[in-house]
């Protein structure tokens, strides 16, 4: 998903939901807990590890818990294997799924923002 090269000095491309999206996408169980999304964000994008966490992170939230493509796990349908951390698990509404990929593939994968 990154270019290392530009990763460090260039705001990546994606909008935060993107990020979400791909992080979510790029897991095993397809779902993640807000701690495994920043994680993820921060080794796919080290930009992310040289701004204020908090204005980012506070996005990222935001977009959780406003935006209809990522819902929330039922803690109560989740095996102990899968979640034993506090917090709550997101995963990716299914109906929205296509939207957030044709959202995703419009981005120019080469763009070094100006």
């Amino acid at each position: 998903y990154n270019n290392k090269k530009n990763s460090l000095v260039t705001r990546p491309p994606y909008s935060f939901s993107c990020l979400i999206f791909m992080a979510i996408e790029s897991s095993t169980r397809k779902r993640l807990s807000v701690k495994e999304i920043y994680s993820w964000i921060i080794e796919n994008f080290p930009y992310y590890q040289s701004v204020p966490s908090g204005s980012w992170k506070n996005s990222i939230r935001h977009n959780l818990s406003f935006n209809h493509s990522f819902c929330k796990v039922d803690k109560n349908l989740l095996a102990m294997r899968d979640f034993s951390g506090k917090g709550s698990l997101w995963c990716i509404n299914p109906e929205l799924r296509p939207t957030l990929i044709d959202l995703l593939l419009k981005i120019p994968v080469n763009d070094t923002q100006k």
